[in-house]
């Protein structure tokens, strides 16, 4: 059972590192032309609509995928609630949100907030309908039909936004993207999936869903407060235009976090629930996966944090040199959450929402105090003040998840030694190799391209001297994706 399911979840991690791999690359050049057409305001604008939007969209579907991709024993009855329960709330939210919209705006003292916040607000109806049918994909870990849906929409999202970006339509152009994007994600989702619902609502088959899927949500509510509170700060204290820096740097140092660890609690949240029961199995592939993270995610931000003024410089140009610091800074937070986000899995797996929903409402309480220290030293203070409090919430919840399922301080280091020595090593590589050619003037891209190969030279050559096994530990990962 143990092997088939490391080759189911091999599977599920090839086809949604696929879509992810495709659509980061896509969305890169997406945001690079975006960022040369557009102003940071633009961004900021936008970054002060995504706060609400995304605690709206966590509390959208009633936290039912998660509870679905647990239950064993569902019935038509179950998934049908489900869906007609994901969009009447849908609905209900959208109302709010136009409702609430001229005090949001008034809030943040920019007027088109409210504008922006009515159209966006759309997409809760059009996502609540496509709910159950992605849970179904994800619970039958059928990741190369999500993979089509996510490519498909992101490159549909991606040409609108340059298309409207280059007739003047400014912020808008990033408001309907984002739409187009939904709807496409909806419509395939239907074509994809066989199950369809019946005209049926049971409040017992709900609050049989809902007792875990609650928990669900109020731990992501909770979560998704806590981590926004610097956005919050951020543009209500400091404006739209420090907000588009801020939260470009924020995307950037989190790109490790939201395109593989997520990648990999998709997959692996179906997976471990399967081993519920079974904390030795449970303890094994959870160590794996951590392994597996960090050997990704601690060297791409150990990377950016190396060449971060000559890639922004490069990519985004002059105007967003002032990001680059607290994207430097970010760099620390990122890598941290990399790999302490995947404790939810485990959490989630054993039934235990109740930890993750305690624990975030007391972040949700101590971050804000951090954040309001640090603003007075601009968006670098409230970048430092993040990852700070990345550092701290780490060593917590990370000792907390270890306990539940058995599992030694040592063991868990060990697995992420290797990953973090040579990130560490890596800068220094970097940073030794420009200092050197700093004194030859060399132009711009060939220091950013020259600095990039340095660096992912010298992390594979530390892996293949000093922990030659995780190689072979890759290449036996390789083969099961491919089987």
């Amino acid at each position: 059972m143990m092997k088939n399911l490391r080759a189911l979840t091999a599977s599920g991690i090839m086809w949604t590192g696929m879509a992810q791999f495709s659509t980061q690359i896509f969305q890169f050049l997406v945001i690079v032309i975006l960022a040369r057409l557009l102003s940071p305001k633009d961004f900021g604008i936008v970054g002060l609509v995504a706060i609400i939007m995304g605690l709206i969209n966590t509390a959208n579907e009633l936290g039912l995928s998660a509870a679905i991709i647990r239950r064993k024993d569902l019935n038509q009855t179950h998934l049908s609630t489900s869906l007609w329960a994901s969009a009447g709330a849908g609905a209900l939210l959208c109302v709010l949100v136009i409702l609430s919209s001229p005090f949001i705006a008034g809030f943040f003292r920019e007027d088109l907030v409210r504008p922006v916040l009515i159209v966006s607000s759309m997409g809760l109806i059009i996502g609540s309908f496509s709910v159950v049918q992605r849970a179904l994909l994800e619970k039958n870990l059928n990741f190369k039909s999500i993979t089509l849906v996510e490519i498909s929409a992101a490159f549909a999202a991606g040409i609108v936004s340059i298309l409207l970006a280059f007739g003047g339509f400014g912020v808008w152009s990033l408001v309907l993207g984002s739409l187009c994007g939904i709807f496409i994600t909806a419509v395939m989702l239907w074509r994809i999936s066989p199950w369809r619902p019946k005209i049926t609502f049971s409040y017992p088959h709900f609050r049989e869903l809902f007792g875990f899927g609650s928990r669900v949500t109020g731990s992501q509510l909770l979560a998704y407060i806590a981590a926004s509170t610097d956005y919050v700060v951020v543009g209500r204290l400091l404006g739209a235009l420090s907000l588009g820096y801020y939260s470009l740097a924020y995307t950037i140092a989190t790109i490790p976090l939201q395109k593989v660890s997520w990648i990999v609690m998709r997959v692996t949240f179906p997976a471990f629930s399967t081993l519920q029961d079974d904390n030795e199995a449970l303890r094994k592939g959870y160590l794996r996966v951590v392994r597996y993270v960090s050997l990704i995610t601690f060297p791409m931000l150990a990377g950016m944090f190396a060449v971060a003024p000559e890639f922004v410089a490069f990519f985004y140009g002059e105007k967003w040199t002032p990001m680059v610091l607290p994207l430097q800074i970010l760099c620390l937070a990122g890598a941290l959450k990399s790999v302490n986000s995947i404790v939810s899995t485990v959490q989630f797996s054993k039934g235990r929402a109740d930890i993750q929903l305690k624990w975030t409402l007391i972040s949700a309480l101590v971050m804000p105090v951090a954040i309001i220290a640090g603003v007075k030293y601009g968006i670098t203070g409230v970048a430092g003040a993040v990852t700070v409090m990345a550092v701290i919430l780490f060593v917590i919840m990370q000792t907390i998840t270890n306990r539940l399922i058995g599992l030694s301080a040592y063991a868990y280091i060990r697995e992420i030694l290797p990953a973090a020595a040579g990130s560490v090593i890596l800068i220094a590589g970097v940073k030794v190799y420009q200092g050197v050619v700093l004194v030859y003037g060399m132009p711009l891209v060939y220091t950013l391209l020259s600095s990039v190969l340095i660096g992912i030279a010298v992390y594979v050559v530390l892996m293949r001297l000093l922990f030659n096994d995780l190689f072979n530990e890759m290449r036996l990962l390789i083969h099961e994706m491919r089987g």
